[in-house]
């Protein structure tokens, strides 16, 4: 004990640094075990008396092409009380030609239309409220043509999570990996879904993910939808969660029957997705930003004060420890996620974790401040 106060006296002021700096890793230590419990945890299996009908919704505009190609797996899931309701926006191209003959084929395709000469500002938010409007059930899936489930039990999966008080349901929704390709963006996706799953929890109501996502329609109609902002693309998925989240339940998804794949692998859509989500954020209320990167913010400041002692040289070989361990913990952290999710292993995610993450992170929430995106 006296060689403990000795040693704390002989810090002087350097104390307060060692201080924080343990306060801060000890924090952090903290943090990474909730969220790895929190993604780890099993989730209570509710029995449903009844299947609730469901309907998914998807937009689509000038993508003939995808709606070939990703449609079918929407419309072959292995459920006998669904429909799809797909809303052409406004398109040019063979979208009613490919409509019209899957229809001939598939008797729970419906679809409806947005003409061309339509003078909207934005359609998206149109489009969906006219597949709301013409849903014939209460349980509402949506999604993107660009994406397909990587399930044939999607609609039945997500259906579980809607129990008679549950508002909202968020499901999982990254990119493919052919050949190992794209991890910058699937690194990108999973933390977002992190994000989306922490921010839930914490009780804030602030971000959706209109690629795999549903509500109730009763609850839409008793909020009017998007007649408060109806002329911006912007909002489509997050003002949704957070408008709803008032009447009942938010959950998250984590079966791996309710993910969904996107398909789409093109560097404009992959730069569509990150800016759409760093504009959404600027958006938030402070308290949803302070919980959102509080977290962050400690880790940063955990290696400010580490670097401070180290170049002061006081214990400097046990605060590089502390470092390397940081580091090590959310490399463990990070992958036990990622393997109960079913995703690859990436080191890169365990790395933009740490500080220098930090920095990344915020790098592209300044250049969302100056990228002046014109969504349609």
């Amino acid at each position: 004990m006296n060689n403990f106060i000795e040693f704390w006296e002989n810090l002087g002021e350097n104390k307060y640094l060692f201080l924080f700096a343990g306060v801060f890793f000890l924090y952090h230590l903290v943090s990474v075990l909730y969220k790895c419990l929190l993604i780890c945890s099993k989730e209570k299996k509710i029995p449903q008396e009844e299947k609730e009908g469901v309907s998914v919704i998807i937009t689509s505009n000038n993508r003939a092409e995808e709606l070939r190609k990703n449609l079918p797996y929407f419309l072959n899931q292995e459920d006998t009380n669904f429909e799809v309701i797909v809303v052409d926006e406004c398109s040019e191209d063979e979208t009613q030609e490919v409509l019209t003959e899957m229809q001939k084929k598939y008797s729970q395709l419906r679809t409806t239309r947005i003409f061309p000469e339509t003078k909207f500002r934005s359609t998206k938010k149109l489009a969906i409220n006219i597949g709301i409007l013409a849903a014939r059930y209460d349980v509402l899936l949506f999604s993107e043509i660009n994406c397909c489930p990587a399930s044939s039990h999607w609609v039945s999966a997500m259906r579980t999570y809607f129990t008679p008080d549950t508002a909202v349901v968020l499901g999982y929704a990254n990119y493919t990996a052919p050949n190992g390709k794209v991890k910058i963006r699937r690194m990108f996706r999973f933390l977002r879904y992190l994000k989306m799953f922490l921010l839930i929890k914490r009780r804030c109501f602030v971000l959706g993910d209109g690629h795999n996502m549903g509500y109730r329609k009763k609850y839409y109609l008793a909020k009017k939808g998007f007649s408060k902002n109806s002329q911006s693309y912007t909002g489509y998925d997050n003002e949704m969660v957070a408008c709803l989240s008032a009447l009942g339940k938010v959950k998250v998804a984590k079966q791996e029957e309710t993910y969904v794949n996107l398909k789409d692998s093109e560097k404009k859509t992959w730069k569509e997705d990150y800016t759409y989500y760093y504009q959404n954020k600027l958006k938030w209320p402070i308290k949803a930003l302070i919980r959102s990167d509080f977290d962050t913010f400690i880790e940063f400041l955990f290696y400010i004060f580490c670097f401070i002692l180290i170049f002061k040289h006081i214990l400097y070989i046990y605060i590089i420890a502390c470092i390397l361990l940081t580091f090590l913990l959310d490399f463990i952290t990070i992958n036990i996620c990622l393997r109960h999710l079913k995703q690859r292993k990436l080191f890169l995610i365990s790395f933009i974790v740490s500080s220098i993450g930090f920095l990344y992170r915020w790098y592209y929430n300044v250049h969302s401040i100056f990228t002046k995106k014109k969504w349609r």
